[in-house]
Order: structure tokens, then sequence, then C-alpha cells
């Protein structure tokens, strides 16, 4: 469930900040997608612990797991908070920090799949849409739930769609 949340409040961060679509994808990259570094991780998991052990919920769900990468420490301040400076954005840093603490409250204080995270879930998705609603009402002459819906819709599809631009 925290993956959903990170995704959630990562979102609702970008629409609090009004981010555009590049500065977005690097809030996506920081505060969402560095958790694809599991996937790497599991693999020297599943060597070290066998097969099974992936089906070992309490096994994979402890805190000092072996799957999980260097992102995921401190550490990885030395080099998120370079990479920030280099590009001029705080972006990286802000939206690695918020996912890091996330984990570690989860972690060491809630547990997992805890009614705190479900309302931060909740919060952060009705802030989402309560944001995303009201500039559209801003933005129409007649605004409705129908229209902003499938607005929404088609925004999603627009950015699942490649881009011919840049297709090689």
């Amino acid at each position: 469930m925290l993956s959903i949340t990170h995704i959630i409040v990562t979102l609702f961060l970008i629409q609090v900040l009004t981010l555009d679509r590049n500065d977005a994808f690097v809030a996506l990259l920081f505060g969402v997608f560095i958790d694809l570094d599991h996937l790497f991780g599991l693999v020297k998991y599943t060597h070290l612990n066998g097969v099974a052990s992936i089906f070992d919920f309490h096994s994979l769900m402890n805190p000092g797991g072996q799957w999980k990468s260097m992102l995921h420490l401190p550490i990885a301040a030395a080099i998120v908070t370079p990479l920030s400076f280099a590009f001029r954005l705080g972006i990286p840093l802000l939206f690695w920090g918020v996912h890091l603490l996330m984990d570690f409250v989860e972690q060491n204080y809630l547990g997992n799949f805890s009614g705190v995270e479900a309302g931060l879930l909740l919060f952060s998705g009705l802030g989402l849409v309560t944001l995303r609603y009201g500039r559209f009402i801003l933005s129409n002459d007649a605004p409705s739930w129908g229209i902003y819906l499938r607005q929404e819709v088609a925004e999603v599809r627009s950015l699942l769609r490649p881009n011919p631009k840049t297709a090689f």
C-alpha cells in the first residue's frame, strides 16, 4: 500500500507546487520510481534466501531487508544533494526526502498497512482531486463532474500515448 501512497502523495505535491511536465517527471523519478531499485535488490535477496523467500511476507518487510539499495539510506543524500544543486532544482532532494520520510515512519512507527497510512492516502487523494477540480472550474465556463472526468481520462491517455516527436 505504501507504493500507492508514494504515487498519490507525489502527484499531490506536484499539483501543490504547480510543477511543469519536466519537473513533474523529476519529482516522480525521485518520489516514486526510486522504488524500482527493489527489483534489482530482490535478485540478490532471492540468491541469498532462496526463491521461496519471495513469498515470506514478514521476511520481505523486514526494515533491514537485503532487497533495498543505497538509494533508501540517508547516505544517498551524498548523491541526491549534488544532483539537486547541479541541476539548480530542489525537486530531487525534496521528493527523495519525502519518500524516505514516509518509508522511515512506516517501518519504525506505524507498521505495514496502518490506519495512519490509509488516512494519508485518503487525505492526499482528496487533496489531489480537489486541486485538480478547482483548477478545472476556474478554466471552464460550464464545469461539471462529467466533463471533468472526461478531461482527466483524456489527459491520462495522452500521457500514456507515445509522443511522435520523441519516437525513434
